[in-house]
């Protein structure tokens, strides 16, 4: 079991994959958002690739060829114990068992089908459906769709002509399990971190 304080902030706030990317990326920044709520306002490439994103499968989609099917931000809600978790899937139709992830960048090359195939974020989604819907990993058809976009001097933009580029991947339950085991040894490594802050008086919650 975790400490109390530890469960309480996961009944507030599921554990994401944002959180566990931000804390994988830097502990020091993951604490500043996630504990103390100091939030950074969104960069440029973020709210570009919201609008972006938000507008897929819409009729105002401003990628108008691709057209993923089922239901747009697909709710995931599962637990690994105390560690409540939460996702949502760009798209999923549950019938076909078909997931869809967008993701917009202005630097080519960051998405290849290797990088796809070890993308986390898509090991969530894959844990989430398996708890929540009992779906098994390799049941469900994944698809990560890259879109470029560039940079004319300061500003970040679709081109005119947009297309994407689509990367069909999947994972096994072996992976799934794996993946659930880092999820609990990193919320481990967050409380640590938590309880090291604490003690220098860096937190205060209930």
């Amino acid at each position: 079991m975790y400490h109390i304080g530890m469960t309480n902030r996961f009944i507030a706030r599921p554990l994401s994959y944002s959180q566990l990317s931000s804390f994988e990326w830097s502990p020091d920044e993951w604490y500043a958002s996630y504990i103390l709520g100091r939030r950074e306002p969104p960069n440029d490439a973020m709210l570009l690739g919201t609008k972006i994103g938000d507008s897929i499968g819409t009729p105002k989609s401003l990628v108008p060829t691709l057209t993923p099917p089922g239901v747009k931000e697909y709710e995931m809600r599962a637990s690994l114990g105390d560690i409540h978790m939460v996702g949502y899937a760009d798209h999923y139709c549950v019938a076909s068992k078909v997931l869809h992830e967008n993701k917009t960048t202005d630097k080519p090359g960051k998405w290849t089908q290797d990088s796809v195939d070890k993308h986390k974020q898509l090991d969530m989604y894959a844990l989430l459906l398996w708890l929540q819907d009992k779906t098994p990993p390799h049941e469900v058809e994944m698809f990560l769709n890259y879109i470029p976009v560039e940079r004319k001097g300061v500003t970040l933009r679709l081109p005119a002509q947009p297309v994407y580029y689509q990367f069909p991947t999947y994972r096994t339950r072996l992976q799934v399990a794996q993946y659930a085991s880092y999820v609990k040894k990193t919320v481990k490594e967050m409380d640590k971190y938590i309880k090291a802050r604490k003690a220098l008086g860096g937190l205060k919650y209930g």
